[in-house]
């Protein structure tokens, strides 16, 4: 008697389990519309100047958005940063980057070790010659504080000083860029810093 119930339950529970595993939800899937991807915001279209072609100071409103270096910009990857930038000539890995430098220690590109986008790009006054902005090549070899305010305005905020670096940072956090002054080994290296802009909602 015992293994009879037995039977019946360890049948019940079969024929449970199978009616579970059944086709009902292939007609309930049938009913429900193909899930559509959510629409990709749009990108905003924005003119892109180079520093090597354009005088970038004379379009009112530029930003780290729209400058291209050698045709690399924020945001592009590694493989493609190469082709443009040429062979690099130093890398160092920081903490969540990797510090790639380029052309006569003139370009200095900063890419996350995850993606490999570009975070940070620092044209250095050894780059200088190759700005065609006369007043942006200017700002680069003498450092003048006068001329950057010339040239960028007013900077938003106190300066901030940089120990890791050993330097002194000119924010322009809105526009997405810095006017940097490092001092190495007694002298004063200037730089223009781009980083992407902050995301406001």
């Amino acid at each position: 008697m015992f293994n009879r119930v037995l039977l019946y339950a360890d049948l019940s529970i079969s024929i449970l389990y199978l009616s579970g595993c059944g086709g009902a939800e292939d007609t309930k899937k049938a009913d429900q519309p193909a899930a559509t991807p959510a629409p990709k915001a749009a990108e905003e279209n924005v003119p892109i100047y180079e520093v090597t072609k354009d005088d970038i100071t004379t379009h009112p409103g530029w930003t780290s958005r729209n400058i291209s270096v050698l045709g690399v910009k924020l945001g592009d990857k590694t493989r493609d940063v190469e082709k443009n930038l040429g062979a690099f000539e130093n890398t160092r890995t920081l903490p969540d980057e990797y510090l790639t430098i380029y052309q006569g220690n003139g370009i200095f590109l900063y890419t996350h070790k995850l993606t490999g986008r570009a975070l940070k790009i620092e044209i250095n006054q050894a780059f200088a010659k190759k700005v065609a902005d006369a007043k942006l090549q200017k700002l680069l070899t003498t450092g003048d504080l006068k001329t950057m305010r010339d040239v960028l305005g007013m900077e938003e905020g106190q300066a901030v000083k940089n120990t890791d670096d050993n330097a002194t940072e000119y924010p322009y956090d809105s526009r997405g860029f810095r006017f940097v002054k490092f001092n190495v080994g007694g002298k004063t290296l200037n730089a223009l810093r781009l980083v992407e802009l902050k995301k406001t909602t």
